[in-house]
């Protein structure tokens, strides 16, 4: 059987600095690769990953590279982002071959797996939650090639899938996470995902997230926080520094354990890694001892999850962080050298366009940088349950991006969004000034779009 993992960007990831192209390593589908070959039933399967072809991402083009492989099965991670890109691109490719069964896995349709399924005709089998030992299981049970009488109640025992059959719509049982999570092998260590085209390591060391925040469902797919060892962890990163990548995204929920952080800075510093690291932080977690041991060890980039600071707000979504334990964080971040971007969402309840606005003007100031989101109401999260509750208008369709609220017009909400942008960019503007070149993070080229126009 031929499986071909297909990663679909949204946009072009090419960026051309230096004359290098970099493109970011399809993590999840090498996960699933991994896992496929470490399992017995699977391992002689062939798995090709077409990440050197996203480089060129047209959908023809990529349509025609999946064709030409002549699959058995086509799986594709979906996201908010790239949806409606994947939907397309099934339905080229089950134009021209509708025998390529196409199984799609990922967040965006673990929730909304009925409707995928009800919308979409060439979607074929939908792997709902963690796709590793769930897709290792599905292609096993397609390898028996029974006949369609039977194949249903085949595909009934395999946990955490949706499919259609003779026109009905089936979800068989949910399937528990993954405790013990070295048990899949690393895309990086095994040679599935080739460094060779990135500047970047991306890691996950952990799934889940101790929080609750209403507008996020990675607590809801992960009960509980499992975790990678450190070891596995050390593995990867002294396995890509080998390869001459200086760059990690611990892509993590949040990496507030002191434990782990600790951990990771003794290895850094016992290695003398030379590293530029982006890690994610909460506002309650932040203490000056452990931003003390970042900056002695290396180069950091903390992406704080600020949001709000707009208390109701921060109540409704159910984010820990009051405002004074934010401005709290802000001001031990000011103290230390490490560089900090500051996240904040548009469009939450009970936020006025005045808040968000003292908010960005206040990070601003301290000398921060902002990244500005509009909220994305993700199916399975809270907020996209009680939308209507909280006077959230949004998208009927993906990225559900929220144009409108109670508290917040359609006019108030763009305002903001560009003024987020400016604020953002004077910042960066204001650091070169100061020493007289860009930072890392700032692209001086970068055109303003958004969903608003302009």
């Amino acid at each position: 059987m031929k499986i071909v993992l297909c990663p679909v960007p949204l946009s072009n990831p090419i960026a051309v600095m230096g004359e290098s192209p970099k493109i970011h390593n399809a993590l999840a589908l090498g996960c699933i690769a991994s896992a496929l070959k470490a399992n017995k039933a699977t391992e002689n399967e062939e798995v090709i990953i077409l990440d050197r072809e996203a480089l060129l991402h047209n959908l023809d083009m990529l349509k025609e590279d999946i064709l030409k492989e002549q699959p058995d099965i086509l799986g594709i991670s979906v996201y908010i982002w790239n949806h409606q890109r994947v939907m397309h691109l099934c339905s080229m490719v089950n134009q021209i071959n509708p025998d390529i069964t196409i199984v799609l896995g990922g967040p965006q349709v673990t929730y909304t797996a009925e409707e995928v399924l009800k919308d979409n005709p060439s979607v074929d089998i939908i792997v709902r939650g963690e796709g590793e030992i769930t897709f290792c299981q599905l292609i096993e049970t397609l390898k028996k090639k029974e006949n369609k009488g039977n194949q249903e109640s085949s595909l009934k025992s395999v946990r955490g899938i949706s499919f259609r059959h003779h026109g009905q719509i089936i979800h068989t049982q949910e399937r528990p996470p993954v405790v013990t999570l070295d048990e899949i092998p690393s895309p990086y260590l095994t040679g599935i995902l080739d460094l060779s085209l990135s500047e970047l390591l991306e890691l996950e060391t952990s799934r889940g997230c101790p929080y609750r925040c209403a507008y996020c469902i990675w607590h809801r797919v992960h009960k509980h926080l499992c975790l990678h060892t450190m070891e596995r962890v050390f593995e990867q990163l002294k396995f890509a520094y080998d390869k001459g990548i200086k760059k990690v995204v611990f892509w993590d929920s949040v990496f507030d354990l002191p434990e782990r952080g600790k951990a990771l800075c003794d290895y850094i510093s016992r290695e003398g890694l030379d590293l530029y690291m982006t890690i994610f932080l909460n506002p309650w977690t932040i203490n000056p001892e452990y931003l003390d041991l970042l900056g002695k060890t290396g180069t950091f980039l903390i992406d704080l999850g600020v949001q709000s600071m707009n208390p109701e707000t921060l109540q409704l979504i159910n984010r820990s962080a009051n405002v004074d334990r934010t401005k709290k964080a802000l001001t031990f971040l000011k103290a230390c050298e490490l560089e900090v971007v500051c996240d904040v969402i548009l469009g939450l309840p009970a936020e006025p366009l005045k808040t968000i606005t003292a908010a960005m003007d206040l990070i601003s100031k301290m000398g921060f940088g902002i990244s500005v989101n509009i909220l994305q109401l993700l199916p399975g999260s809270l907020l996209y349950e009680t939308a209507q509750e909280h006077g959230l208008v949004h998208m009927a369709e993906p990225p559900y991006m929220v144009y409108e609220t109670s508290f917040m017009s359609k006019k108030e909400l763009a305002t903001a969004f560009r003024y987020g942008h400016y604020v953002q960019q004077r910042e960066a503007i204001r650091k070169i000034i100061q020493s007289g070149k860009p930072e890392r993070q700032m692209n001086p080229q970068r055109k303003f779009d958004s969903f608003f126009g302009g």
